[in-house]
């Protein structure tokens, strides 16, 4: 099993290099996603679906990301070709992600 520290190397390491496997093995079969510039939760297959097609337009179009993972935190912060800042955070429960939310601020 991995440590909490680990997945969220993992995580920040999955945005960096736009590789949704490194982030989705770590999911709980339980898992939601939520983000406060959408309306609706996520479960486990459809933010798999969603996590592959996302990496997949920001490789195409070319866009650049700043990840930095967040100290004392389960999260990354996330700045897309130098715009605003949002963040990542997850909730790690038996060495799976069992929720993430997409925020503004922490």
């Amino acid at each position: 099993m991995r440590t909490n520290e680990q997945i969220e190397h993992d995580l920040a390491e999955a945005w960096r290099t736009l590789n949704p496997e490194l982030l989705i093995r770590h999911l709980a079969p339980e898992f939601r996603y939520d983000s406060m510039w959408v309306f609706e939760s996520l479960d486990h297959d459809e933010y798999v679906d969603y996590i592959r097609s996302k990496f997949s337009v920001i490789k195409r179009s070319g866009s650049k990301l700043t990840i930095q993972e967040v100290p004392g935190r389960y999260a990354i912060a996330i700045t897309q070709d130098n715009n605003e800042l949002s963040f990542y955070i997850v909730q790690i429960k038996d060495g799976e992600i069992v929720k993430g939310d997409l925020m503004a601020f922490i």
